[in-house]
């Protein structure tokens, strides 16, 4: 079985150290690569096609969560954990939307790294549990005693679990055998019916809803 490869994108040394050292106690895993800004971030994707790309959010040269469309244009197979300081709700759905598989605080890693990657290796999403529960905190703040959930169609409900989990329209429609201008209406619709603006927005509904497995 092929070992699990990963690329650290982080701009100090001695986080980068820490993070080989973790990651060197998994025989199964390797760090193929390392990188300590945004520019390098994307050439080593590129070139060195990671299974995951371990990402900080703060690069001399660009954020983190900016680049995530061009390492998944450089490694499309490749998932993408971001790994922050950062505790506040909005960095995590910001992030999802952006195309990332999960989000590790900085200060948990030695806890939820290994389960993150674990996670993000087979396709699911992962957050730390303090970032899980900020955002459950916010969302029972926003919560209303009636849902929309149940103004939507089977079909609206299925292409809103689809786009919660991180696909595209088009990618919607060619799992649905759609058409994507199809695909585009209904999530014009969807967005419509539930009061939503952005991704992220749609990402926040679909995780309390409980459609989004964390």
């Amino acid at each position: 079985m092929s070992k699990l490869r990963i690329l650290i994108v982080d701009d100090h040394e001695v986080v980068r150290e820490g993070l080989r050292a973790l990651l060197a106690r998994r025989p199964d895993w390797e760090v193929c690569g390392e990188a300590s800004a945004a520019g390098e971030a994307i050439r080593n994707t590129r070139r060195l096609q990671p299974n995951v790309v371990l990402l900080d959010v703060n690069l001399p040269d660009a954020s983190g969560l900016d680049i995530i469309s061009e390492l998944r244009d450089a490694s499309p197979k490749a998932e993408i954990l971001i790994l922050t300081m950062h505790d506040w709700g909005e960095m995590a759905t910001r992030a999802l939307a952006a195309g990332a598989s999960g989000l590790v605080l900085k200060s948990d890693a030695s806890r939820d790294l290994v389960s993150a990657l674990k996670a993000v290796a087979q396709h699911r999403r992962f957050l730390s549990p303090r970032v899980t529960e900020i955002i459950a905190n916010t969302l029972a703040e926003n919560s209303s005693d009636k849902s929309p959930w149940d103004t939507l169609t089977v079909r609206q409900k299925e292409i809103l679990k689809l786009l919660a989990e991180g696909q595209n329209t088009k990618e919607v429609a060619s799992t649905l055998g759609i058409s994507s201008k199809t695909a585009d209406v209904h999530r014009a619709q969807i967005m419509q019916k539930l009061g939503l603006h952005s991704q992220s927005e749609l990402i926040f509904f679909a995780i309390r809803a409980g459609i989004v497995k964390l």
